[in-house]
């Protein structure tokens, strides 16, 4: 009896996943000893079972899996999974003046803010104020046992947030001795580099036992000009100077292969006067302004963005102050440990701490109308008379300032979270689990490199070429602004699972649970932002906070055993009610069977649904100034260019708004430089609503010995879902839906008397529908031999489909299928090779080719839809050298793959390898 309980654990343990097997199976070999076999919890539901039973597909991911990769932060790994997306990182977060340096997971490409990142089980504070995604800088590498990820019907067990999935990570709860780990990541071209060291100690004692852990990470920053592959012969698109018109099959914009140039806004000033370009050479003298032999084709109604190819002369170089990487610097302290108070009842608990550093870079600040007097004091004669020529009483100047550097976005984290658990057995039949933790996060940001306006004690500098500044000049126009954002987390959980009953096929087990949760945010702006003198940009300071309480409960019912047709057969049920204080209440559930027709085949299906809450920031950020460009649906030129779908609408609504037909708003409004606005929460947000489907199944071959393969198709419906809005789309949307009854027009305001726009609220919207399915594939075949032990291991995603509908139109959907974003397959494959004390793994991962629009894109537009597909290869390689001592050599994209030569792909690091070609040099030493 005992030996078929372990054998069919280890044979479910087998069926639940191929990357789960070695680590439970090792759970339930030791069963061989006992006089019964010891039930475990799996992610994706809280009933403790013999094995992993549970009908949503769960992905393991071990510590060794983790060391074979070499990464110094969790995310770099997960980025590499095919079911999960890379949501922020130090490649792509430079630009986000709140983001940089973040790092979070996307399951599904359905958004961060729809993965649930746990810890233990239990909730982690979130890496950004008023945002509930995890920052996973804050997870110190060295401290995670595994990783488990589950997708889909998630929400039932673990509430709100876990749409596309949760990703649970395991941390160690003690250690025995002394580890030291080190290593170092270096490119072989540009900067980038990686330093990593952690320490870890502890001491497991009779009863107990504790840890204690230090990691420290620190990534360099990656200029775009470090790498010669983008800077010698970079590719982008310019426009076709033999386009006719929109109708002549020819592309408007063709690719260009080399290095472009930016035309305007030089550190030494540039205007126009007398249909020439001038400057200032470097003793201030005027000179005529010096692109080499000519602008590169260019739209004909724009005056700013202009480009030339030659070497470089006057302007703005290639890439200057652009990067591919965001320096961050990381330092993470862990203190957990676990007590038996007797047999029956156990004390737990873990501390984090974590700091971390990183800024971004753009351009120093540039004017785009610096009007010069001639009366300036500073204007010399060769210019007074080229302005007297030309009866000129003033000239307007656009300028690069570098004299101020450029502009720094550092941002300072601090994250603090502790957690105690107590955990144990009521009886025989049931066990419980109680914590409680308490989180806190503060964000310190500053702007370095901006600008003020006017202010009392004037100094008097000079912007006629690029003389040397005086201190005071330099002190009176630029300042450091600043900003605090912080929050907290609160929360409470109990949960306590058992049999309820005993039916033929074997006991009714259940779960169930109660959590408190208090999420709190703020923000506070210096005084430059607060007063608006940032560029006339100002922002307030606010804080919010959301409580919600949760019940849930988990019911397995067995309903078949040890038949000829079924080996087991078991239904699952989960349902949850929550009660936010934002949103009021809802609830989520789960519908799951599981059948077992042999030793060898496995099926799996579940329905699900699921919510998610909008968080502090969507509901309840500040309105801060926002400037957009000028423009209106309603303006007679912008109705006559508007798509045939839409125009009838439009003049329709136009039309029933009052606004009679012709109309077109002043040239004063028109030429009124950009239109103020506001940008913030929106307190009538409501939950998103997932309907989930997932179905599978499982196949391990006894007549081939260490292979099996899972097959998943899911399905996943997002109604009522939460999208930002901006003015331009809240403009257009109001009068292109069926009528003027819809969510979109009353967030931007018109003047009574001239019709015209005088304001508006760019937030967020319980407007849009996502939908999106394909197929999950996952095998594993391991064998060995006399030369020692092989292992492959395939992960594979297909998506079946995208579509997005933004406002709910019939006319408005977008099915974005094999799109880059969203594109077809993606897959790893691993392949292992061991033998005696040395192991070796080759990665290989594919993206599959896409294309960039699948919607709006026509050959009118370019002819350069299509995306190439992209493979890379890393290796890696330890050996023990010693008892206590390995050591582990890697290669990183191998073949230097950089991303495609194309002018939709060449700079996106979302999806491609901007670092290119890099080794990882490591030891390892345990005492």
């Amino acid at each position: 009896m005992i030996n078929n309980k372990v054998s069919k654990a280890v044979r479910l343990a087998i069926a639940f996943g191929a990357a789960s097997t070695a680590i439970l199976a090792s759970t339930v070999v030791s069963a061989e000893e006992k006089t019964e076999v010891e039930r475990i919890q799996v992610t994706g539901s809280k009933i403790k079972r013999i094995a992993a039973t549970a009908p949503t597909p769960v992905v393991v991911i071990s510590r060794v899996e983790l060391e074979n990769a070499g990464v110094s932060n969790v995310n770099d790994f997960l980025s590499e999974m095919p079911a999960a997306e890379v949501g922020l990182s130090p490649e792509n977060s430079n630009n986000y003046i709140y983001a940089n340096g973040l790092n979070t997971t996307d399951l599904r490409g359905l958004g961060s803010s729809r993965t649930l990142v746990l810890v233990n089980g239990r909730r982690f504070i979130g890496g950004s104020a008023g945002d509930n995604t995890v920052d996973l800088n804050n997870i110190a590498t060295s401290m995670i046992e595994r990783i488990e990820i589950s997708t889909g019907g998630a929400s039932a067990v673990y509430g709100a947030d876990a749409v596309a999935g949760v990703v649970n990570i395991i941390t160690r709860t003690s250690f025995d001795g002394i580890e030291i780990d080190a290593a170092t990541t270096r490119p072989f071209e540009g900067g980038g580099e990686q330093t990593f060291a952690s320490l870890v100690l502890g001491k497991e004692f009779d009863g107990g036992g504790f840890i204690f852990n230090y990691d420290f990470a620190d990534q360099k920053q990656m200029a775009k000009r470090d790498k010669s592959w983008w800077y010698d012969n970079p590719v982008s698109s310019v426009p076709n100077p033999n386009n006719t018109s929109g109708k002549d099959g020819i592309p408007a914009n063709i690719p260009y292969e080399g290095k472009k140039h930016f035309g305007l806004y030089d550190e030494s000033s540039e205007f126009d006067l007398g249909g020439k370009k001038w400057t200032f050479d470097d003793n201030l003298a005027l000179r005529p302004y010096d692109i080499g032999s000519g602008y590169l084709p260019s739209d004909p109604t724009s005056s700013v963005y202009k480009y030339y190819g030659d070497e470089f002369k006057d302007g703005i170089e290639e890439g200057d102050n652009e990067f591919f990487r965001t320096p961050l610097t990381r330092h993470t302290f862990n203190f957990a440990g676990n007590y038996e108070i007797n047999d029956n009842h156990r004390l737990s608990f873990d501390t984090v701490y974590s700091r971390s550093s990183a800024f971004g870079q753009s351009t120093p600040v540039f004017w785009r109308s610096l009007k010069i007097r001639k009366d300036n004091a500073f204007i010399k004669q060769d210019l007074r008379d080229l302005m007297k020529e030309n009866s000129a009483e003033s000239i307007t100047m656009r300028r690069s300032s570098e004299d101020f550097g450029p502009r720094k976005y550092d941002q300072e984290r601090s994250t603090f979270r502790t957690s105690i658990g107590l955990d144990g057995y009521i009886d025989d039949n049931w066990s419980y689990s109680t914590y409680f933790q308490h989180g806190r996060l503060k964000q310190d940001t500053k702007w370095y490199g901006e600008v003020v306006g006017a202010l009392s004690g004037c100094a008097p500098i000079n912007f006629l070429g690029n003389p040397q500044h005086s201190a005071e000049a330099i002190d009176y126009i630029s300042t450091v602004a600043t900003a605090e954002h912080g929050g907290t987390q609160t929360s409470f959980g109990a949960t306590v699972t058992g049999d309820v009953y005993e039916l033929p096929a074997g006991p009714i087990g259940t779960a169930f649970s109660f959590e408190w949760r208090r999420d709190s945010a703020y923000e506070e702006p210096g005084t430059g932002i607060r007063k608006g003198i940032i560029f006339g940009n100002s922002g307030l300071a606010y804080s919010g906070a959301i409580n919600v309480k949760e019940y849930a409960a988990e019911i397995i019912v067995p309903l078949v055993a040890d038949q000829a047709w079924a080996q087991e057969v078991n239904l699952e049920l989960a349902y949850r009610y929550m009660n936010y204080s934002s949103t009021g209440s809802d609830s989520a559930y789960k519908v799951g069977l599981t059948y077992e027709l042999n030793d060898e085949i496995r099926f799996r299906a579940t329905v699900a649904e699921s919510v998610r809450a909008p968080n502090i920031e969507e509901l309840y950020g500040a309105a801060s100034t926002q400037y957009v460009t000028r423009r209106d649906q309603c303006a007679a030129d912008k109705i006559q260019n508007t798509d045939d779908k839409y125009k009838a609408n439009v003049i329709k609504n136009c039309a029933a708004a009052g606004i009679p037909k012709g109309w077109m708003p002043s040239q004063e409004w028109q030429d009124s430089g950009s239109l103020e606005g506001k940008l913030g929460g929106n307190s009538k947000l409501f939950n998103e609503v997932s309907k989930d489907t997932i179905v599978g199944f499982v196949y391990t071959p006894t007549w081939l010995e260490g292979f099996d393969i899972t097959v998943d198709y899911w399905n996943f419906e997002i109604s009522d879902a939460i999208y930002f809005y901006n003015y331009r789309s809240m403009n257009e949307n109001c009068y292109r839906s069926d009528s003027l009854d819809n969510p979109f027009c009353q967030y931007f305001s018109r003047d009574a008397n001239t019709l015209e726009v005088n304001g508006y609220l760019e937030t967020s919207m319980n407007a849009a529908t996502e939908k999106k399915s394909g197929v999950d594939i996952e095998s594993v075949y391991d064998f060995e031999t006399s030369y020692g032990e092989f292992g492959f291991k395939l992960t594979a995603t297909y998506v079946e489909k995208y579509e997005v509908n933004q406002t709910g139109n019939a006319t408005d959907l977008l099915v974005n299928t094999g799109e880059q974003e969203h594109m077809r397959w993606r897959a790893r494959l691993n392949t292992s090779y061991e033998y005696g004390d040395f192991r070796a793994v080759l990665v290989t991962n594919y993206r599959h080719s896409a294309v960039d629009d699948r919607n709006g894109w026509n050959i009118e537009q370019h002819d350069y839809n299509e995306i190439p597909s992209y493979t890379t290869f890393d290796l890696s390689m330890n050996y023990r050298v010693l008892e206590n001592v390995d050591l582990r050599f890697g290669i990183q994209n191998m073949f230097d793959k950089t991303p495609p030569r194309h002018p939709l792909a060449f700079e996106d690091t979302n999806w491609y390898d901007p670092i290119g070609r890099r080794a990882t040099v490591g030891v390892n030493i345990k005492l």
